[in-house]
């Protein structure tokens, strides 16, 4: 008896299990029987942008289960040694995307490896397999900062002193989170250096003509319009030596709301040698009205499109079973089973019946059209 595990849904764990049988005289296999409810989670990791000049980079993969997923970043080109930073995601049973690097890297190489824990205490966790980055030195150019304008000390130097050397700092900053939505609030972080002296002065301007206002190495502020928002930060060292900093803040509206309560696509069946036995195929946990869509590509899929518009249930959320795909399918055949609901975002499953290979199945979100399977929402479901 092999364990054989797949990707599963949002809230569902999926769970595969595989027999084989081999008979003297020859191999024969027998039904090999899966259904979706394994405990072990599956993570994986993106190799993020290298080599970068951002020393606090966010990461993305997939997860298959719910449970938050921390990604360790360790100095080098293997995950050895302390832990130099981390970044953390929620769960979502499908891609994730974390939030910045806590704290900032170092220049140089990086390696990092994601961790999800598993939903039932005691249970086996997963990792991912280690990618490996590059943090390099910022490229500072004239059109980033102006150094501002000095006088020397009133009094005389003697020709025989000698004049020590002065830079102006380096102004920098970033903002948080790095694409904020309308009304939401920004956190601009100054990041700024100075090899000589050190930083005793910070001021905002929150437009590309706006006055400077003094503040703090910290600002929080919002904007209530999307599109390209300038922002810019003055620095001044104790010498009186200063520079400007300046970026653009990428604002987008309001993001379409979950579909609540979220739904959950359940397939179970039996792989024989030429295809697949499927004896459940099931949407559950839905509201009222939704429209259900199960799409099939490949050899022996039905002629017409099924779909359903989900009536309402005295038992709370209702549940709809397409009979019609619980049946032999070959190698090759595709199902994607779309929920949605005109201004929610819904739910996306694409299973794949491969030859020579488990089923492979995906889970995503679905965009408020209904149309386009897209990344689910940092929130999770």
């Amino acid at each position: 008896m092999r364990a054989l595990t797949a990707l599963r849904d949002v809230t569902v764990a999926a769970r595969l299990a595989m027999s084989l049988v081999l008979m003297a005289g020859g191999a024969v296999v027998s039904p090999v029987m899966f259904t979706a409810d394994a405990a072990a989670p599956k993570v994986t990791l993106n190799p993020p942008a290298s080599p970068s000049e951002d020393p606090t980079p966010s990461f993305t993969g997939t997860a298959s289960k719910t449970t938050p997923i921390t990604v360790l970043i360790y100095a080098g080109a293997a995950p050895k040694g302390t832990v130099v930073s981390t970044a953390t995601a929620t769960g979502t049973g499908a891609a994730w995307a974390s939030g910045s690097a806590s704290p900032a890297l170092s220049s140089g190489q990086h390696t990092a490896v994601a961790t999800q824990a598993n939903p039932k205490d005691g249970g086996p966790a997963d990792k991912s397999g280690p990618v490996t980055f590059t943090i390099t030195p910022p490229d500072f150019t004239p059109a980033e900062f102006t150094p501002a304008e000095f006088t020397s000390a009133e009094a005389p130097v003697p020709a025989s002193a000698a004049v020590p050397s002065s830079t102006p700092p380096l102004a920098s900053f970033k903002w948080f989170p790095p694409v904020p939505q309308t009304g939401e609030p920004v956190s601009l972080v100054s990041i700024s250096t100075d090899a000589t002296s050190p930083i005793t002065g910070f001021a905002w301007a929150l437009t590309s003509t706006a006055p400077f206002q003094s503040g703090g190495a910290l600002l929080t502020t919002s904007f209530s319009s999307p599109g390209g928002h300038v922002v810019r930060l003055r620095v001044t060292d104790a010498n009186g030596l200063s520079s400007v900093a300046g970026g653009t803040i990428r604002v987008v509206g309001p993001t379409a709301p979950l579909m609540q309560p979220f739904p959950v696509v359940r397939i179970a069946g039996t792989e024989t040698a030429s295809g697949v036995k499927l004896r459940l195929l099931m949407v559950q946990q839905m509201p009222a009205g939704v429209k259900i869509t199960v799409k099939c590509r490949g050899r022996g899929c039905p002629a017409k499109t099924p779909r359903r518009v989900v009536v309402s249930s005295k038992r709370g959320a209702a549940s709809v079973e397409f009979r019609g795909f619980e049946r032999f399918l070959r190698f090759g055949v595709t199902l994607q089973v779309l929920v949605s609901n005109p201004g929610e975002i819904g739910k996306y499953t694409r299973f794949a019946i491969r030859r020579g290979k488990l089923p492979e199945r995906v889970d995503m979100c679905l965009d408020p059209t209904g149309v386009k399977p897209m990344v689910c929402p940092l929130s999770g479901t």
